[in-house]
């Protein structure tokens, strides 16, 4: 049976040169490379069209696994194809403002029902500032008991529309950096970020699918992810 067009949306944002990137954030300067697009040859001159990408695993929309930042995790390649395709469930939350941090009564207030094993998607409306001024350093937040409500549901993928989870609580705190990350990823949970488009969605369930790029060895990879309304 053919799916409506109109009942698919993609939830990837575009990757393209001068986009946002993770080195504006302090001490990933020289790490993180800005993303190039550049043209390498052409039909004119070559007899073909090809280009050279420069891109980290976290550029645009990608999918991570534990790997990340913790060791002995299993990196993205070891995953089987069924983890990227799951039922999801969208809990939309009203626009939120630069900085504010999300804690779990707010996600309980506006959640439908989460069937173990889905994907949970939560649209803060963050996902129109994609390449605009501030997408990275002033994004909304989530709080550690917005984060255990998350695991809580027994999810597979957590999808955010925000470029970082960790909320400015710990950015003085060298004890709680990252804690956020790593009890998503203890858990075995994939986190799938930053989403966009989550505004055209008009169903709270669906299928998600978000195969990422098939790369050997990598904790994450640039991903083009699908929604498909029930």
């Amino acid at each position: 049976m053919e799916i409506p067009m109109k009942s698919i949306v993609d939830l990837s944002g575009t990757i393209e040169n001068s986009m946002w990137s993770y080195n504006v954030l302090p001490g990933l300067e020289e790490i993180i490379p800005k993303v190039e697009v550049e043209t390498i040859a052409t039909v004119d001159k070559n007899g073909f069209f090809s280009s050279k990408l420069t891109l980290s695993t976290v550029s645009g929309t990608y999918l991570e696994t534990g790997s990340h930042i913790l060791e002995n995790k299993k990196t993205l390649d070891e995953y089987p194809l069924k983890r990227f395709i799951r039922p999801a469930t969208v809990v939309k939350l009203p626009p939120q403002k630069q900085k504010a941090l999300i804690d779990a009564n707010l996600l309980i207030k506006h959640a439908s029902k989460v069937e173990k094993g889905d994907a949970l998607i939560i649209d803060t409306g963050w996902g129109r500032m994609w390449n605009r001024s501030g997408y990275v350093l002033s994004c909304p937040n989530y709080l550690p008991d917005a984060l255990k409500w998350v695991l809580d549901q027994e999810i597979s993928i957590f999808g955010v529309d925000v470029p970082c989870i960790e909320a400015s609580w710990s950015e003085d705190d060298e004890g709680e950096r990252g804690s956020l990350l790593a009890e998503l990823f203890m858990s075995d949970v994939l986190l799938l970020a930053p989403l966009v488009n989550l505004e055209k969605l008009n169903a709270n369930r669906g299928k998600l699918i978000c195969l990422p790029l098939s790369v050997k060895g990598v904790s994450g990879a640039p991903v083009r992810a699908i929604f498909v309304e029930e």
